[in-house]
């Protein structure tokens, strides 16, 4: 009797813990967007908005260069931050001859939503993309994500078979993989507190986040795929990029880059980063 109400009281507390940790995972801190564009020298900067597949707002920035060459770019952040924290390598992009779609995320910034690792986010991605191809002289199209961003360009590919060329940063395999990566650095209890986040999600939500996966869709993707990841990535594993990669060689090539960190890998490489990202897009 004893230990049966013991074993009662410890299930109801993992499955507790489990649900708390859900709703940080589901609703990230939202910070402010700036009201208006950046000011980027020979680039127009307008907002741009859509509805969702499920009617969800969501907001972007939208960057014209000068000389275009009638690409266009879409960048997707990573988790925790807004368009702003991607507008530095969009211009990258801009000075190549691309436009550049800097969206927030869903339940991010001033796009509304819940976060979902990917599975509303996919519809999202083509919801984008047939923004971008409605604007004038752009032909070609391209995707470029870090982290959390990274993760959802790529099961955006699940569907999404426009792009010409992705690049994806510091990817997750999986949404339960990641999670129990991330959990199993604070706690043993890792498996059991992210099953029970996953239910507690599919329970209050409707949301089966054991179907986010990039791994899968990258398997089924004939899409070319730049993978990065820093050796030195202290936040998801530098594996997750090795198995994206080994899902689908065919596609994929993979650059471990030694010194770089958590989705930084422009700081860390500069110049070789930018020639090896503009060089994927160009071939």
């Amino acid at each position: 009797m004893i230990a049966g109400s013991a074993l009662l009281i410890g299930s109801l507390a993992l499955f507790g813990a489990g649900a708390v940790a859900a709703e940080n995972a589901l609703h990230p801190a939202k910070y402010a967007v700036a009201k208006i564009c950046p000011c980027i020298a020979h680039v127009q900067c307008r907002d741009a908005q859509i509805a969702s597949a499920d009617g969800t707002l969501l907001r972007a920035w939208y960057f014209e260069p000068e000389a275009a060459n009638g690409g266009s770019v879409i960048v997707l952040h990573g988790i925790g931050a807004s368009r702003e924290d991607v507008v530095g390598l969009g211009a990258v992009f801009l000075k190549a001859g691309y436009s550049v779609l800097t969206p927030d995320l869903r339940g991010h910034g001033e796009s509304g939503g819940l976060v979902t690792y990917g599975i509303q986010e996919e519809p999202d991605v083509r919801a984008w993309v047939n923004w971008v191809l409605r604007q004038p002289d752009i032909t070609r199209i391209y995707g470029f994500g870090a982290s959390l961003g990274a993760s959802e360009l790529l099961e955006s590919l699940n569907h999404e078979t426009r792009f010409r060329a992705v690049v994806a940063e510091s990817a997750f395999s999986s949404f339960p993989e990641i999670a129990i990566e991330r959990v199993g650095r604070i706690t043993p209890l890792a498996s059991p507190l992210v099953s029970s986040g996953i239910l507690w999600a599919r329970l209050r939500y409707g949301t089966n986040l054991r179907d986010s996966s990039a791994l899968e869709a990258i398997r089924r993707s004939r899409t070319p795929v730049l993978l990065i990841h820093g050796l030195e990535d202290r936040l998801t594993a530098p594996e997750n990029s090795r198995r994206l990669a080994d899902a689908n060689p065919a596609i994929t090539q993979l650059w471990m880059i030694p010194a770089a960190g958590h989705a930084n890998a422009w700081a860390t490489a500069g110049k070789e980063f930018e020639s090896r990202v503009l060089a994927w897009f160009d071939r």
